[in-house]
């Protein structure tokens, strides 16, 4: 079972609202351990990034400062253990910690990791629920029980479904809070749609616009508005297998599938004789589609087009992530796909399995 939780939380660093106070200053003991080096670090660019170091003394320690705009941090001992996820905001902060427990690190002190520790503590009931399955579904899958597989998706679905549902009332409950915009980005962003995405963005008071992690929002809200149902889809021009150029003009006049794909990609792959099937049972009456690889190594992306028998256009520019259809499509993840009808309009996205065939019967016959 691919993917069982989405729950998560993504480390990223992002910008919270101010303070009252102009200073923070950050207190805290470590049970077990006398002395050592105390770093402060965020997260740029996916990277950690020490901003200050500090002396561990008789298993004491503090930072002190100032910081502009709040924004999430860690604090590490010595070269690479990492505990204390907080918000660093300026207020008093004080950290709890133990040598030999640092993943139960306790930090109290600041509004805004209050309401954090509050959503953690849901998601981390849900967690230990999705562990659970995760080792019932490996069981059932060893002893072939199909029956209790399909019991165990079922209900994996279920509690990530009431997690979704969780954590969009969650930011619209503490919607003034610098954890909900977080929450939203990092936790519902990629797998709502615009309208859902850009009502719960616009709960959030005028105080929270300068955060960076709302400008993020800003942007994949942008990014969103231009590939949703019911609009124009983006033009585009891109190279295909041959070298030759290809629009996405070209092919008005037809339901067409713009399918993300790459040759590395397993669901993709597991995917591609649907979509085959898809393409041969309604070519002939006014549908099309055209591939659009992720891939970097045209070789592998060749191979792949031959080995799942994939007859349509394929287009890509080989840049992995960084392919510039995906970039303007907002692609996050792979597969994924877009329909668009006779006049180049979006009707649909992300059309799978029996899903796909059910809209072009719709649409088609």
């Amino acid at each position: 079972m691919r993917n069982l939780s989405l729950l998560t939380l993504v480390v990223l660093f992002f910008a919270a609202c101010q303070s009252n106070s102009t200073q923070y200053k950050v207190s805290g003991t470590v049970a077990g351990l006398d002395s050592g080096i105390v770093y402060l670090v965020k997260t740029e660019n996916g990277r950690p990034v020490t901003t200050d170091t500090t002396d561990l003394v008789n298993g004491e320690f503090s930072f002190e400062g100032s910081i502009a705009v709040p924004e999430l941090y860690y604090l590490r001992l010595n070269a690479q253990d990492y505990f204390g996820r907080f918000f660093l905001e300026n207020d008093k902060i004080e950290v709890t910690a133990n040598i030999d427990s640092l993943q139960n690190t306790e930090i109290t002190g600041s509004p805004s990791n209050d309401v954090f520790n509050k959503y953690l503590d849901e998601v981390q009931v849900m967690n230990e629920k999705m562990q659970e399955y995760q080792q019932q579904y490996a069981a059932a899958r060893a002893s072939g029980n199909e029956d209790e597989v399909k019991r165990i998706e079922f209900d994996a679905k279920a509690t990530n479904d009431n997690m979704a549902v969780f954590a969009k009332n969650f930011v619209r409950e503490n919607n003034t809070s610098v954890v909900a915009p977080f929450i939203l980005l990092t936790q519902l962003s990629q797998q709502l749609q615009y309208v859902d995405l850009k009502e719960l963005y616009d709960l959030f008071p005028a105080e929270l616009s300068e955060s960076l992690y709302m400008k993020e929002l800003t942007k994949i809200i942008e990014t969103k508005g231009r590939t949703a149902v019911g609009v124009q889809a983006p033009e585009f021009t891109m190279n295909d297998v041959d070298g030759t150029p290809v629009s996405l003009s070209s092919f008005k006049g037809k339901y067409l599938l713009i399918d993300f794909w790459a040759s590395w990609c397993g669901p993709c792959r597991r995917e591609n004789p649907n979509v085959v099937e898809a393409y041969q049972k309604y070519k002939d009456k006014g549908f099309d589609i055209l591939g659009v690889s992720l891939d970097r190594d045209k070789s592998a992306w060749l191979k792949g087009i031959e080995e799942d028998q994939l007859t349509w256009t394929h287009v890509s520019d080989l840049k992995y992530w960084q392919n510039e259809v995906a970039q303007l499509y907002g692609v996050s993840a792979i597969p994924h796909s877009v329909l668009l009808d006779k006049d180049g309009k979006i009707i649909a996205k992300n059309l799978r399995g029996e899903d796909l065939h059910k809209k072009l019967e719709e649409l088609l016959n």
